[in-house]
């Protein structure tokens, strides 16, 4: 008899991430039966998140199990907008469009897969840094979400977008970054989701040997604080120019959707969401980093003028966190978290 797997009526962050601990613990079984039949909501996120999850479980059942496990999957067939997105196909279901297929006059960009390799041959072949081909996917994504190559919110989303990319590239270990996106101009609402399968934040970091990073939640801490780096400063190539990783992307990135928009990380065992004024962490099971920024563009100003705001708070937090400083106290962490950056 065949375990079955429901997944959730709306494919949100509040209702994915329970899932996601569900999917892992789920019991072994000869097979398995993934169920869409409550599924109706989909957001970027909500559809890229389950993919992944999809794609882990299904090899880790694989790696577990052998062959003779059996997994499938049912009433899909009329979820027409997670299948013109590229949902299934995404995931190894032979249904719908093929992953960045699908086209059209929408402010969106489906489930898209980007090849890590890709990027780090044009580079070479180009004689750029790397971080000029992520720019430029960064700046086509944002045009292509506004219908702009121009403005201050084509601006802020190709900073974003960038700074994220650049992160899996360098830091992720991994083969591609998965990536979807929506704008809605008359909600002054855009969301961008950006995540990859490799090593996560703990791995990455612990590579710094002035950081002591020893739990998840630790790891992603230090991830959003200004100044942190899995690379030691010391270290750092010459060679990198103006694309040397400061170790301030997250930091600016999540501080960008805290006004009047969200920011939620996904890693491991643990995940952060943050919105202006509060952060919290959640329980989730994810193997690499998932992030969902969500902007409200009304409040997008100049970002020349925000990016320079930011750094000034980023250089006092800095200051106050002390990079150099790796006893972490549980009180000192939600201190910092809990500041309106």
């Amino acid at each position: 008899m065949a375990h079955n797997i429901v997944v959730p009526s709306r494919l949100t962050p509040s209702e994915l991430l329970p899932f996601s601990t569900l999917l892992s613990s789920a019991p072994v079984a000869g097979n398995y039966l993934i169920d869409f039949r409550n599924v109706g909501h989909v957001e970027p996120f909500g559809m890229l998140f389950l993919a992944a999850l999809i794609r882990q479980f299904v090899r880790a059942r694989r790696q577990l199990q052998g062959k003779e496990c059996e997994i499938r999957v049912a009433n899909y067939a009329n979820k027409n907008y997670a299948s013109w997105m590229g949902l299934f196909k995404s995931f190894g279901l032979n249904h719908g469009n093929e992953p960045g297929a699908a086209t059209g006059s929408g402010t969106y960009i489906p489930l898209t897969r980007l090849t890590v390799s890709r990027i780090v041959g044009e580079a070479r072949s180009e004689y750029v840094h790397h971080g000029e081909v992520v720019e430029g996917e960064a700046r086509r994504i944002a045009n292509i979400l506004t219908r702009s190559d121009e403005g201050a919110i084509t601006e802020t989303l190709t900073y974003a977008i960038r700074e994220i990319m650049r992160n899996v590239v360098e830091h992720g270990q991994t083969s591609h970054i998965w990536y979807a996106a929506q704008y809605w101009p008359t909600k002054s609402k855009v969301e961008v989701s950006v995540l990859d399968e490799g090593v996560g934040l703990l791995p990455s970091l612990a590579r710094n040997p002035k950081l002591q990073v020893d739990s998840i939640q630790k790891a992603i801490f230090l991830a959003l604080q200004p100044g942190v780096s899995g690379v030691a400063k010391e270290n750092r190539r010459r060679s990198d120019g103006d694309w040397v990783n400061s170790g301030y992307g997250l930091f600016m990135t999540s501080s960008l959707c805290q006004a009047g928009g969200d920011f939620l990380l996904c890693n491991g065992t643990d995940a952060i969401s943050m919105t202006a004024g509060s952060s919290e962490f959640l329980a989730c099971s994810y193997q690499g980093v998932a992030i969902r920024m969500v902007l409200d563009t009304s409040r997008i100003k100049d970002l020349e003028l925000s990016l320079s705001e930011l750094r000034d708070q980023g250089e006092a937090i800095a200051k106050e966190l002390g990079n150099s400083d790796t006893e972490l106290t549980a009180s000192k962490m939600s201190r910092m978290l809990s500041k309106n950056i």
